[in-house]
């Protein structure tokens, strides 16, 4: 399959369905689902943010299938380049709470190789395959149609509850994030608790975010927690570190009673 992905207006739901209903095809085990399409959506993230040069072209072109018993994907921009070598470690102390800089580094962790080429006329090729397991899972990735994020608030006692379902991902689930948090604060909560049971994708902005919302909520003076971690979102924080951050729940009840 290929994909050509417009800068101006990445439609990181369509490269998600397209890569899911390929990887759907596959005997690759629900978790393996989950990283490919995790890895993916950095690798294009990552070449619409970055990889352009001036006067270059407006897309990025995202090619995928499957050889020797992987499945292969490529991402390709006509951007300046860079050293991923250089990339630093963003799970150290000074870097651990930025809410960037963890793209290249989720893509190593998640796929079995990432591999990176600059061809002779400009540009990045980074290149990434993930072996096929030999049972089949179920597939790991939203229904088609399924809505980008949706939000909704309640409380338990004096603790604002968000809900979130749906993908938190660059340009979508990840902006309603911050705005969702943002207006309980603006409207006087003190105490918020995120409910991530039905978040069916997280990439490294949505993981910059809930940074960023832990870090603007503890300097109003305000609590954040996080309530219902789903597989795929626990094992980004693990991966990154970041699960020493937050409070994690997974009881309600004893969320509200921590407060």
């Amino acid at each position: 399959m290929q994909l050509t992905i417009s800068r101006d207006d990445p439609d990181l739901g369509r490269v998600e369905e397209e890569i899911g209903g390929l990887l759907a095809t596959l005997p690759l085990a629900p978790d393996a689902h989950h990283q490919v399409i995790t890895a993916v959506l950095e690798a294009v993230s990552n070449a619409v943010r970055h990889g352009r040069r001036s006067g270059g072209l407006g897309s990025v072109l995202l090619e995928a299938g499957v050889a020797d018993g992987h499945v292969v994907v490529t991402v390709t921009d006509d951007g300046p380049g860079f050293d991923p070598g250089a990339c630093p470690d963003p799970r150290t102390p000074e870097r651990l709470l930025l809410p960037g800089g963890r793209g290249v580094f989720l893509m190593h962790h998640l796929m079995d190789g990432v591999d990176f080429a600059f061809p002779p006329g400009g540009g990045t090729r980074v290149t990434l395959r993930k072996s096929i397991l030999a049972t089949r899972g179920s597939a790991g990735g939203p229904p088609e149609g399924e809505p980008l994020m949706n939000v909704s608030t309640r409380t338990s006692g004096d603790v604002t509850v968000l809900s979130f379902k749906g993908r938190i991902t660059i340009g979508a689930g990840d902006v309603q994030l911050r705005s969702a948090v943002r207006e309980a604060l603006d409207g006087g909560a003190t105490k918020i608790l995120l409910d991530l049971a039905d978040v069916t994708t997280i990439d490294s902005s949505g993981v910059g975010e809930l940074v960023g919302c832990c870090t603007t909520t503890n300097d109003r003076g305000a609590k954040l927690a996080l309530l219902n971690l789903p597989p795929q979102v626990q094992d980004i924080l693990v991966i990154t570190q970041l699960i020493s951050v937050f409070e994690v729940f997974d009881d309600e009840d004893e969320a509200v009673r921590s407060f």
